[in-house]
């Protein structure tokens, strides 16, 4: 009796070894969602095709897809590792108005015949930006190099007369490109036709300006080192040919399809667009551990509308980025998921004086990460429940 009763004893061990980590592999299902129960007040719940795009559309598509290709501030300079993300009105993606040269559209157009889209970039060395370092990068797109060469020409002296940028500055290394700064002040942009593209770095060291301290060659240096870097992404961009640019789509596998639309008052935002992973890391507010978080989950893609869809490898990578973009800073709080979405993680920001929207929400389903943000508790949780019931109705 004592073998059978031997072989009885390893097997009930080798059942609760297996029970305990032979499916540690794999993650729990998440609980069921029935989405006719969800609120989502007055938002959109299918799934949508994404028709073809009109010239100024497929143009300002063309300038976000820059973005793969410019690089991060903080591979310029691992200074700059804060961004502004969505916290900020910024338009990264343009075909109009570049409000970083503050220009009007139509002093723009004017002065840049030949302009197709454009990319614009911004980081920080502090995260308290009144004593930060800025290094703001743009890149311009024109029809050809001479429209490109004429553009820096007339742009630069444009901002430098707008922006008080009386002191011209000499880049060694770029004795073709035109800089300016301002007189005691730690203030430089400069202005670098390459192509037909013209590269435009603008540096600004609130702290130094601030004790009236100045020092010319860390700018120049700065500056210098932003056009090379720069301009050696841009050589592996290929543009599209003006006449075909309304034929490249503006969806890709359905992503922007899947993402929530925005409301009117959103208007104001980044303009929708669909981002591969490089891309993507523009629109973070912490780029240094989504680089790393995007890489572990398979990040291929990210659509930007009335929120953040990410696309993962899998089911497991997108409750991996929930899992992190839903981790809690010492501003926050938690707060209840919307009803009848369990699965969902709601944050609250406290603090008031903070540019960021107060809710925020994040949600997976599948191998796709949603996250939205409001300043409205109903809003936010009817976001991510409309968002979520698309989700769930996509093919």
């Amino acid at each position: 009796m004592r073998r059978p009763l031997r072989a009885l004893a390893a097997g009930l061990v080798l059942l609760s070894v297996c029970t305990a980590g032979c499916g540690s592999d794999s993650s729990p299902p998440p609980p069921a969602v029935d989405i006719g129960q969800l609120d989502v007040g007055s938002y959109a719940t299918a799934p949508r095709e994404i028709g073809k795009p009109g010239f100024d559309r497929a143009r300002l598509s063309e300038g976000q897809r820059l973005g793969s290709f410019v690089p991060l501030p903080m591979d310029i300079d691992p200074r700059f590792v804060f961004q502004s993300g969505l916290s900020i009105s910024k338009t990264m993606g343009f075909i109009e108005q570049v409000y970083t040269l503050t220009l009007s559209a139509d002093d723009f157009r004017a002065k840049a015949p030949g302009f197709i889209a454009g990319f614009y970039s911004l980081g920080y060395s502090d995260s308290d930006i009144s004593i930060a370092t800025s290094l703001e990068n743009t890149v311009l797109l024109f029809s050809d190099q001479q429209a490109a060469t004429l553009a820096a020409t007339n742009l630069a002296a444009a901002v430098a007369a707008r922006r008080g940028l009386t002191e011209p500055v000499g880049l060694g290394n770029h004795r073709d490109a035109l800089a300016f700064s301002k007189p005691g002040t730690q203030e430089l942009t400069s202005f670098q036709a390459s192509g037909q593209y013209v590269i435009v770095a603008a540096i600004m060291d609130q702290a130094k300006t601030t004790l009236g301290l100045t020092d010319l060659p860390a700018m120049v240096a700065l500056a210098e080192k932003s056009i090379d870097t720069v301009g050696a992404r841009l050589r592996e961009f290929r543009s599209t040919p003006t006449d075909k640019l309304t034929e490249v789509p503006l969806d890709h596998d359905g992503m922007l399809g899947r993402s929530l639309p925005r409301p009117n008052e959103d208007g104001w935002r980044n303009p929708p667009g669909l981002y591969d992973r490089a891309g993507a890391l523009h629109m973070s507010e912490h780029p240094v551990s989504d680089k790393k978080l995007f890489e572990e989950a398979g990040v291929d893609w990210m659509a930007n509308y009335a929120g953040n869809l990410y696309r993962a490898e899998n089911p497991k990578g997108a409750q991996l980025i929930r899992d992190n973009h839903s981790t809690l800073r010492k501003i926050q709080r938690r707060i209840d998921a919307p009803k009848n979405l369990p699965d969902a993680r709601c944050s609250e920001l406290r603090d008031k004086h903070a540019l960021a929207s107060r809710f925020h929400c994040v949600v997976s389903y599948d191998r796709y990460t949603a996250e939205v943000w409001s300043d409205q508790l109903i809003d936010v949780q009817q976001r991510i429940s409309a968002q979520y019931a698309i989700l769930s109705k996509a093919k």
